[in-house]
Parts: C-alpha cells; sequence; structure tokens
C-alpha cells in the first residue's frame, strides 16, 4: 500500500499533497470520534455561532429564520406573495403539476432519475437501494466504497432522494396552495432523515457535492417552510444544526483535487448559498468568499472562450450553466463583486446550448448524462435548458437568447421574481441571422436550416475526449445528433448508469452506440474503467465553410491507427438549408487486411426504422420523418433494437440501423449516407465507381451538385478538389453558389474561377459577378500513434 500510495502521489504539487493529506487527516479524526460524533449539543453549535449570539437562547435564531428579516435570496422567494400570484394566473397548469408531485410525496411516491415511480413505505431507509435491496453500511463515510454496486447498489440512485429535493416540491405547494400537510409531510421527513443520518455516518455524507446540493435544496425548503406551524423550534435547530456541520464539511472536504469539474463548482457553489444565507453562523463570511473565489477561479477553465463545457459532456454543461446562474443571482443579491466576467460566460455557456437545441426544447446529449438537476424549477424534462437560457436573457438582455428560449417558465420567475419575467416580457426576441456555427473550442459544428418550429438540426462531435482522464466523455469522435423539425431523429444512445454493471457502461460509452463508424468491432477510444480510459482519441478538423446552401464540416481521427492493420476515420457532412444532408465516411487503410466496418444510426424511443435495399425509412406513428441512401460501397443494412437512454437509469429500447460493409487493404474504401426530409420531395441520382461520385438532389427551385475526387468536368465544373458543391437554379440551369474544399483550381463553363492551394474556395452569384472568398487549409496536426493519450 505504501508503494502504491507513493506511485499515485508522484508528481502532485505540494499544495494538493498539502490538502489531501489534511483531508485524510480530518478523516482519521472523525473516525475516532473527536469532531463531528453525532448531532452537535446545543452548546457546541452555540460555539459555532456568531460571538454576538453566544449568550443568547437558540429560540432567538429560530425565531429570526422563522419571522426575521433573511439576507436577500432570489426574487421570487423574497417577494414570495408577488410570485405565487404570478404562478397562479400565469401558469395554473404547474400549479397543478407541482401539487400533483407534492401529493406524491405525501402517499410515498418518488420519482428518481429515468426509473419509474418508487412507492417508498415509512420509514425510509435513506442508505438503501430500493431497486437493487441493497443498503450502504452505516460506518463513516470514508469507509464506504460506493463506486462498489455491491456495496452501496447504484449509488446515484441512493443520492437522488438524499438530495432532498422534494422537500422544495413540498415547500412550492404549500407556498403555492396554503395546504400545511405539505408543511407536515416536509418536517416529518426532514426529521426522519436527521435521526438516521447523524453528522459524517452514512453514505450521504460520503460525497460532497451531494452535500452541497441538499444544503441548497434544505435553503430553499426553509424560505418556504420555516414559517409553517410544522416546523417549531426545536427541528428548525437541528436541521440548523446540520446546514452548520454541513458548511464544515464542504470546507474541509471539497473535490479541489478529486474531481476539479461540477464537483468542485457544485460545492463551491454550496459553500456559497451557506455563506450569504446563514450569517448567523461564526464560518459564514469564510464560506461565501471561499466559494464565490472558486467558482471564479474555475469559470475560465470550465467555460471555453467558445462556450463549450470542457468535459465534453452536454448534460453537464448545463448543470454549470445551473451552478453559475445561481451563483450570479446570490452574489449580485448579495453584494459580491467581479460580476460580468460570470455575465459573460453565462451568455457563452447558453448560446452554446440555444445553438445546439433542437426545435422540440431538448438539446443532444454527447457524453454522460446524470439524470439529475440542481433544482426542478420547471416541468421540463431534464435535457430541456430553455428555463436557464430564458433568465440568463432576462438578466442580461440578450435578444438572440430570448428568442431561443421562448416563454418565461415560472423557474424564470421562482428566480427572479415578476420583475425578471416582466424584464424577459419586455425584450424583443430576434433570432440569430446565420444557421451554421463552429465551436471550434470543444469541437462541435452545428448546421442549421433555420430557426423556427420546424427547423432542423444536425450537431458533430469532432473535439478532445473531455478533460484530464476524460471522466464523463464517450467514444462519439465523428458523431452526430440529427433532429428534424420538432423530431430527433438519430440521437446519442445515452448512459444508463455508471456503476452497476461494468460492461454495460463500457458498452455506452464505445463507439459501436454512437452514430459514428466502428472498426473491426473496436472503439476509436477504448475505456479503462467506469471514468478513465486506456485510449483517448480527439478528432482533427479537416474543414468547415458555410455558403448560402448551407454548411460543409470535414474532420477524421486516428483512433484506429492502433490497429494490427491500421486504418483512419474520415467523414465529411454536408447540410443543406432545404432538406438534405450528406454524410460520407471514408475509411483509409494502408494494412494488409480487410476491415469489417459499420456505420451506427440509432433512433430515439418512438420511432420506427425500416430498410428496403440501399434506402433506410424512418417513420414516426406511420408519420414518414426521414429516407436515406447509403450509396457508394457495397454493404448492407441490418436494423435491430438498441438501449437509447435519454434519462440515468431508463433503459429505453429504440430502433437502431447499421450499415455493414468491408473497407478495403491498402486503399480508401467510402460510402455516402444521403438523408432526405420526409416532407420534402428531391430526387436523388448517383454516379460512381471506386471512390469518385457525383450525387445529384433535384428539387423544384434548385438542383445540388455534389461531386467527391471527380477529376473530370461535370456540368460545366471542372475541379481537383475532394469535396465540390454546386448549386444551380432549376429554371435555366445557372449557378448560384459553388464550394470546393481541397484542390488547387476551380472552373466554371471553362473559365477559371478560382485557384486555391488545398483551402477552401467559396463563390456566390451576385449583381455585379462573382464574389470569391478563399481561406488556406488547417495545419497539420502533430503525428500521433494508435490514439495514445
Amino acid at each position: 500500500r505504501v508503494v502504491q500510495l507513493a506511485a499515485k502521489l508522484r508528481g502532485r504539487s505540494v499544495a494538493e499533497l498539502r490538502e489531501r493529506v489534511g483531508q485524510r487527516v480530518a478523516q482519521w479524526i472523525e473516525r475516532a470520534g473527536w469532531l463531528d460524533h453525532g448531532e452537535p449539543s446545543d452548546a457546541a453549535f452555540v460555539r459555532r455561532l456568531h460571538p454576538e449570539l453566544h449568550d443568547r437562547p437558540l429560540v432567538h435564531l429560530t425565531r429570526a429564520v422563522r419571522h426575521g428579516t433573511r439576507p436577500p435570496f432570489f426574487a421570487g422567494v423574497d417577494d414570495l406573495p408577488r410570485t405565487v400570484a404570478l404562478i397562479r394566473e400565469r401558469w395554473p397548469a404547474r400549479v397543478a403539476e407541482i401539487t400533483r408531485a407534492a401529493d406524491d410525496v405525501v402517499a410515498g411516491r418518488f420519482s428518481l432519475l429515468g426509473h419509474q415511480p418508487l412507492r417508498i413505505a415509512d420509514p425510509i431507509d435513506w442508505s438503501r437501494d430500493y431497486l437493487r435491496n441493497v443498503s450502504a453500511p452505516e460506518v463513516h463515510w470514508s469507509r464506504i466504497d460506493y463506486l462498489d454496486p455491491a456495496v452501496a447498489g447504484d449509488h446515484k440512485l441512493v443520492w437522488e432522494l438524499n438530495r432532498h429535493q422534494f422537500l422544495v416540491t413540498l415547500g412550492m405547494a404549500y407556498a403555492l396552495t396554503g395546504r400545511e400537510v405539505y408543511a407536515a409531510r416536509a418536517a416529518q421527513l426532514l426529521g426522519d432523515w436527521l435521526d438516521a443520518n447523524p453528522p459524517k455516518s452514512g453514505v450521504n455524507w460520503a460525497s460532497s457535492l451531494e452535500v452541497a446540493y441538499r444544503a441548497i435544496a434544505w435553503l430553499w425548503a426553509m424560505r418556504l417552510l420555516a414559517r409553517a406551524s410544522s416546523f417549531a423550534s426545536p427541528l428548525l435547530v437541528r436541521w440548523l444544526k446540520a446546514l452548520e456541520v454541513s458548511g464544515r464539511h464542504l470546507e474541509r472536504y471539497l473535490s479541489t483535487y478529486f474531481s476539479p469539474n461540477t464537483h468542485l463548482t457544485g460545492e463551491a457553489l454550496g459553500l456559497l448559498y451557506l455563506g450569504t444565507q446563514l450569517p448567523e453562523f461564526e464560518a459564514a463570511s469564510r464560506w461565501r468568499d471561499r466559494g464565490w473565489a472558486i467558482l471564479q477561479q474555475q469559470l475560465p477553465l470550465h467555460v471555453r472562450a467558445d462556450g463549450s463545457y470542457f468535459e465534453q459532456a452536454t448534460y453537464y454543461h448545463r448543470y454549470t450553466l445551473d451552478i453559475y446562474l445561481h451563483a450570479r443571482i446570490l452574489a449580485h443579491a448579495n453584494g459580491l463583486v467581479d460580476l460580468a466576467g460570470t455575465d459573460a460566460a453565462l451568455v457563452r455557456l447558453s448560446s452554446f446550448l440555444a445553438w445546439t437545441t433542437r426545435a422540440d426544447g431538448t438539446f443532444p446529449l454527447f457524453g454522460d448524462e446524470d439524470g439529475g438537476r440542481l433544482l426542478f424549477l420547471d416541468g421540463r424534462p431534464s435535457d430541456d435548458a430553455r428555463s436557464p437560457i430564458a433568465t440568463v436573457a432576462s438578466l442580461t438582455g440578450d435578444e438572440e437568447l430570448a428568442y431561443a428560449s421562448g416563454a418565461a417558465t415560472d423557474e424564470v420567475a421562482w428566480l427572479l421574481g415578476p420583475s425578471g419575467v416582466g424584464r424577459l416580457d419586455a425584450l424583443t426576441p430576434r433570432a440569430p441571422s446565420a444557421a451554421a456555427r463552429a465551436f471550434r473550442d470543444g469541437g462541435f459544428f452545428v448546421m442549421r436550416d433555420g430557426w423556427g418550429a420546424e427547423a432542423s438540426v444536425l450537431t458533430i462531435d469532432c473535439g478532445p475526449l473531455g478533460t484530464a482522464n476524460g471522466g464523463h466523455a464517450h467514444a462519439d469522435t465523428l458523431a452526430f445528433d440529427l433532429a428534424i423539425g420538432n423530431c430527433p431523429v438519430f440521437v446519442d444512445a445515452g448512459t444508463v448508469s455508471y456503476t452497476t454493471l461494468p460492461a454495460e457502461r463500457d458498452q455506452m460509452r464505445s463507439s459501436a452506440v454512437h452514430n459514428t463508424v466502428t472498426i473491426d468491432g473496436r472503439s476509436s477510444s477504448e475505456s479503462a474503467g467506469a471514468f478513465r480510459w486506456a485510449q483517448m482519441t480527439p478528432g482533427v478538423v479537416d474543414a468547415w465553410h458555410t455558403s448560402p446552401a448551407g454548411a460543409l464540416f470535414e474532420g477524421h481521427h486516428d483512433g484506429y491507427l492502433r490497429l494490427a492493420s491500421p486504418a483512419r476515420h474520415r467523414r465529411v457532412v454536408l447540410a443543406a438549408r432545404d432538406g438534405w444532408w450528406l454524410v460520407r465516411d471514408v475509411i483509409e487503410s494502408d494494412g494488409d487486411a480487410d476491415h469489417e466496418a459499420f456505420a451506427t444510426f440509432q433512433s430515439p424511443l418512438g420511432l420506427d426504422l425500416a430498410a428496403t435495399g440501399d434506402t433506410l425509412h424512418v417513420s414516426d406513428d406511420g408519420r414518414h420523418v426521414a429516407t436515406m441512401r447509403a450509396l457508394g460501397a457495397s454493404g448492407r443494412w441490418v436494423v435491430d433494437d438498441g438501449v437509447a437512454s435519454r434519462r440515468y437509469g431508463s433503459r429505453d429500447i429504440a430502433r437502431r440501423a447499421r450499415f455493414v460493409f468491408t473497407a478495403r487493404a491498402k486503399g480508401r474504401t467510402a460510402v455516402t449516407f444521403a438523408i432526405t426530409r420526409g416532407d420534402n420531395v428531391w430526387r436523388l441520382a448517383h454516379e460512381g465507381e471506386a471512390t469518385r461520385e457525383v450525387i445529384r438532389l433535384q428539387a423544384a427551385s434548385v438542383e445540388d451538385v455534389v461531386l467527391f475526387d471527380a477529376r473530370e468536368a461535370v456540368d460545366g465544373v471542372r475541379t481537383d478538389a475532394r469535396v465540390a458543391w454546386v448549386r444551380r437554379r432549376a429554371s435555366d440551369g445557372m449557378v448560384e453558389s459553388l464550394l470546393t474544399v481541397g484542390g488547387t483550381m476551380v472552373e466554371l463553363d471553362g473559365a477559371r474561377l478560382a485557384d486555391s492551394h488545398g483551402g477552401a474556395v467559396s463563390a456566390v452569384r451576385e449583381s455585379d459577378g462573382w464574389r470569391v472568398d478563399r481561406s488556406d487549409p488547417p495545419p497539420a496536426p502533430p503525428p500521433r500513434r494508435g490514439g495514445q493519450p
């Protein structure tokens, strides 16, 4: 053990060693019973209050919490009567939803993550995974291996119940209806939990993030319920004691070096909440300042310049938006400074989600999907981020975000009060003028055909595999998500679980269940455990260009160079603003053996896939959604069932299509997938041999001709580019726009239009001639072998 520990700590900084040793010593002290052994006595608790309260009875504190003037919180709670009146008037359906959810809690029914609602009888075993009938041991939290399902079951399911967000639901229902039954149930559940979970004992103290999220829920519930008759002074004292212990626990066991991601920022938010809302605690100002400082320090690390989140997991991106949104509101309300940088980051985070959000309001799930939320203040699905985007729009006055978010929700009212809703209502929503955008820092490329209710959006991932050990990343390099109108068509398969079935965890992270290409049954990146990788393969962007007709992406990765017969996967995606997409996969092989490859297309629950010859038909309850043809390489469609987990814990069985083909040794094998909307009429023609292809897509008003590796003139266009896209008017055949990637020259009807040096050429016909733009090719990446980390 000494040798293993020495190897683990080798190369660590002095600051990290100091913190890790300090945390280990603190654990030993707690286990010895010298600190926080059981619920603090009244005398011990008083000593941790502000010195001005040392000589006052605790009833003074509880009276202040119940009836006194409290520090600024969220405007919707600070101005509760007006907020309640607004929600009742504007969102009566939400009042009914909240009361139904509260009634479920009263009846012992709990909705946790993606599982079916659980009926849990009193007394609740707060350490139990009720699906697997496993209870974690009642020992010091540091002795519990919660990642071992034999010890704790699915710790995520246990912790979701113990976040106590149901107390906030009961509090909202009490505020909206005045029914004491909701406050009484909250008081009973809280008392039971305090009895069963004394400080530092059990699995519910094992994660600092969970301690923080529970404290945040407690502070919301305390604001909503403290004046209810069910919350008498003795219970409030116990509650405040648990909050004080939680603050000290967070301060001591921050995830500075354990998980410096949303764990650390969520814990810092917990300190900010506690430090601003409970000034009676002697440590409050220190917690406030430290929490805010950590959030400010981590912000430029977590949020890239383009607004993408550094873990390459869009669900954790949404977590980060919520964390910093709550932090910003609390900081402003309590007079903290340095808000401008936070506001700018909130706009960037929200813009990324706005661009990738589908017409149905959901965003694509690249990377792990956690299933939880900081708080559930609206009734929308967990993969719908329009409410926080709307809140950011209200705070910043951003009209594009106001457009993307749609109308205000009750979450905006709870966070910002009636005045915040009024500010959002007063904005003039404005759709972005562009329809395609590159988030180059994160490697995400978004191709839309508009911003209306029927807009389609394709997002492709060609970025790094997360940060550090890529704990929440998936092997989804060059995978894409496509929604046509308000119907997601090809989606990420999701997460299901982190620890309960290791083989399933590996499978759900592998290339085989993502909308990309798998070669010889291997994944482009290979797992080394639930949150680690043995091989990490980033994407390399080769081209990204837009034109009035649409957008073009090209990228590759080297994850398959490690095979015995090395190969490279290259993908080109063209998206027209008129309802068609081309996805071209090229396998470049230098090895001596052929490869068995397949391209995966996973649909969500509810869609039907059917293959006929080279064509795949996608339908939704009998409605034709899309048609996809496989062009070029000989192969076959295989349609079966796969797992498509939209939310952690669910195992929805959904249809999946794979195009299986052979990639030849020492050469290039290409297959192009032509996708057209079900409500558009495009006549498709294809000419091709080897890797040279000509694809024609003709509609009533335009004809698009796409050339791949064509060396002779085609329809008056001659170029040596890798890809050329020509758009003509159907009425007279006049070329309206032309886009090429690679090559050195472009001729149109015998006239030299442009020369290039391997980059891209974009030509658009204008009234006085051609507007020609050239760009250089991207710099060649450094040589890499086999996708090594």
